[in-house]
């Protein structure tokens, strides 16, 4: 990809986080993006046809990493949790701020279901049993819960100490598959 084009889309995206701190991505505009982001609406058209598809990037940038992670060892945690801690806390406080509030359930809801998706895909070449769709849902769920859990009792549980639960948790699920 062009690095012009790299350059723009990481623009709309940390725009596009920044102002999902203080409204739900149904209320931002394409001009309050482009203003935020200092680019043109003309520019933000040739890329995306509207504000939402920055997330929807957003999702298979993380499926594309967490599928490369997952690629590498079927069972390594660790490669994994370092895949999705380095790109989710790229955009720190957006996604806090998605995490928090409920007005973006959909689209936790939606990483949720990428995360999922990709396991399956990666990790299985083959139809995946329901026993081990189970397994991972619940292994997708329970990582983005746990960073929402995370960002609600920030003061209360340090960043090493959820890096490190979650290695453990990780790797005790993923070993029943």
């Amino acid at each position: 990809m062009d690095k012009r084009v790299i350059k723009t889309k990481s623009a709309l995206r940390e725009a596009l986080f920044n102002l999902l701190q203080t409204k739900p991505i149904t209320k931002i505009t394409v001009s309050k993006l482009c203003q935020q982001a200092q680019i043109n609406r003309r520019t933000f058209y040739i890329h995306y046809s509207r504000v939402s598809e920055i997330f929807d990037d957003y999702e298979i940038e993380l499926s594309e990493k967490v599928s490369k992670a997952l690629s590498k060892n079927h069972t390594d945690a660790k490669e994994l949790l370092i895949t999705f801690d380095s790109i989710l806390m790229k955009n720190f406080e957006g996604f806090r701020y998605l995490c928090l509030d409920k007005q973006h359930q959909q689209l936790i809801d939606d990483l949720k279901s990428m995360l999922f998706h990709t396991m399956c895909d990666v990790l299985f070449s083959q139809a995946v049993t329901k026993r081990q769709q189970l397994i991972l849902q619940y292994v997708a769920n329970g990582l983005v819960d746990s960073y929402i859990y995370w960002f609600k009792h920030e003061d209360e549980i340090d960043f090493q100490t959820l890096v490190k639960t979650n290695k453990q948790l990780l790797n005790a699920n993923l070993s029943l598959l």
